[in-house]
């Protein structure tokens, strides 16, 4: 009676560890350049002009982010920029292991798309996140540097760590909503240029 179950809690482990390795995959590849997370990329498409591209990338700005602004205040400004945004989207977790309300956040970022003749490139950076309470900002613990978590979450040990006080697998949540969120709000730029 005791070796089926042995074998059945041996499963059970087995099928948890392989679960997790599907998540630190992706949370692994999270591109960082020089300690910052940014994505990025360029696409040629042929026979889209410059002014059909402009006018896809603004109206995917407005229709896909909840809010958005200028974003007058980027060091990487540049005037070629169909679009120098800062841009956000919501998403909803607890903010400890034992909580079981889930609390709205947004996760802001900058976004930079530069058009030209059958090409446009983008780049989201400054990422990071805050809830939408100002209760929750002030009263929980929670951590808004994708960096910073994603360095913690690498470590061997996670040590003592006073501004967070939560383990390895609410570091992987707040950052596979990061980077789900960023990752689709590209696939849908994609998806409005090719048009």
């Amino acid at each position: 009676m005791k070796i089926p179950l042995i074998i059945l809690l041996l499963l059970v482990i087995a099928k948890t560890g392989f679960g997790q390795k599907k998540v630190d995959s992706a949370i692994l590849k999270m591109p960082i350049v020089n300690g910052r997370l940014v994505y990025t990329d360029s696409i040629i498409l042929k026979d889209h002009n410059k002014a059909i591209l402009d006018t896809a990338a603004k109206k995917w700005l407005l229709s896909y982010f909840k809010v958005s602004e200028p974003d007058t205040l980027s060091k990487d400004r540049d005037p070629n920029g169909s679009i120098v945004a800062r841009a956000a989207l919501e998403f909803k977790m607890t903010t400890t292991s034992v909580s079981l309300v889930k609390y709205k956040f947004y996760l802001v970022m900058s976004i930079k798309v530069i058009c030209k003749n059958n090409f446009y490139s983008y780049k989201i950076f400054d990422i990071f996140f805050v809830p939408e309470s100002k209760l929750i900002r002030i009263a929980a613990v929670y951590q808004h540097n994708p960096e910073y978590l994603l360095d913690l979450y690498k470590k061997d040990h996670l040590g003592f760590e006073p501004s967070i006080d939560f383990g390895r697998k609410k570091i992987a949540e707040y950052l596979t909503n990061v980077n789900t969120g960023v990752q689709n709000a590209i696939a849908e730029l994609n998806k409005a240029m090719a048009n």
